[in-house]
């Protein structure tokens, strides 16, 4: 008989500790240069790289989708070719993961998901790796302003940053352009900088927590349109502590004309539903950062339409599902938007055709 894809998934989530311990001996048996990475503590270190791993395949064989894995592969190379290592190392890592399935996963169980681990390198091998360029031109007027706010932020100056950035609305920037072409591209940047390790989690999360002071300020100066009648409820999903693009998306609604209830990051599933009752709520919106959070999306989900019904419409968006195509609608979603500008015109649509 054989598991849906589902069992398969739940079954590495069971053996997750057994594969990660297996993995974490296979790999320092056969790469014994690698047993003090990470000093004395190694071994440890190696089991919690493995736990990692099982998780992002498993969120990959309960979607059935091997593209979910390989962009964790993608990913997992960038940093490894940024940060000066040896090309082998990815590989000894992946080659001692699948060992560590084959040993403790059941006959019935190990088939599909090691069908759908190679399926995701070759994927892998398949596409050129992407390049991370800067996508930030300084002749471009909202890029050179994202560049100096940048600068001037993780360089512990949070005012003259604040500054550059309210001095380009005084000269003339819309505040909608500086949420869009400037928080967020600087956003965008520094989380692509420290991939590149050429910034530190603290420098990223000084620019972070500084673009919602900025973003709080910039809301206050912000003209609104007249009251819509609708309201929308705003969350990252639990366990998704980003939640910087669907904070900018309430507070763009907010100016549209929509009672705007943000609730911000790391949202309790089970609190949703009475929250979306209480606020009458027209339209949810659930942001996931990784693909590791999908199946809490998927419960999420299922816990609003199971209390709530239809009377809401849900839209799903965030890095997690980008590169996905279609998977929102197995999620069970109402609609889904790649972009911050689409969420607001799939919004009216939902509300509009309900």
């Amino acid at each position: 008989m054989s598991l849906s894809n589902n069992e398969c998934a739940e079954s590495l989530i069971v053996n997750q500790k057994a594969i990660a311990d297996a993995a974490s001996l296979h790999l320092l048996q056969h790469k014994p240069e690698m047993t003090n990475w990470f000093g004395e503590n190694s071994q440890e270190h190696w089991i919690e790289h493995f736990l990692d791993r099982v998780m992002e395949l498993s969120e990959s064989v309960a979607a059935g989708e091997p593209q979910i894995f390989s962009n964790h592969i993608s990913w997992a190379k960038q940093a490894i070719a940024s940060r000066n290592l040896d090309n082998d190392y990815l590989s000894a890592t992946l080659e001692s993961l699948r060992a560590g399935i084959q040993t403790a996963l059941s006959p019935e169980t190990v088939n599909p998901v090691i069908n759908c681990f190679d399926k995701a390198l070759d994927l892998n091998g398949s596409v050129e790796q992407a390049v991370w360029d800067s996508a930030l031109d300084p002749r471009n007027t909202c890029d050179s302003v994202a560049l100096d706010y940048i600068q001037a932020v993780i360089s512990g100056n949070i005012w003259l940053g604040m500054q550059i950035v309210l001095d380009a609305v005084d000269e003339g920037l819309s505040i909608k352009d500086v949420f869009l072409r400037v928080l967020l591209p600087a956003q965008t940047e520094v989380g692509r900088l420290w991939h590149l390790n050429e910034v530190s989690v603290a420098e990223e999360h000084l620019l972070t927590s500084t673009t919602q002071r900025l973003m709080s300020v910039l809301a206050h100066r912000a003209l609104r349109k007249p009251d819509r009648g609708h309201t929308v409820i705003a969350a990252s999903v639990a366990g998704n502590a980003h939640d910087m693009g669907i904070r900018t998306i309430a507070y763009l609604m907010e100016f549209e004309g929509w009672r705007t209830i943000f609730l911000g990051a790391d949202m309790p599933r089970s609190e949703l539903p009475a929250a979306i009752k209480f606020y009458s709520a027209d339209v949810v919106l659930l942001s996931i950062a990784l693909s590791t959070q999908l199946r809490t999306l998927k419960r999420t989900v299922n816990e609003i339409r199971e209390i709530c019904g239809s009377d809401v419409k849900i839209m799903l968006g965030g890095q997690g599902l980008n590169n996905v195509p279609n998977l929102w609608k197995e999620i069970g979603g109402d609609g889904y938007s790649k972009s911050i500008e689409d969420a607001i015109e799939i919004a009216d649509e939902l509300v509009t055709t309900s």
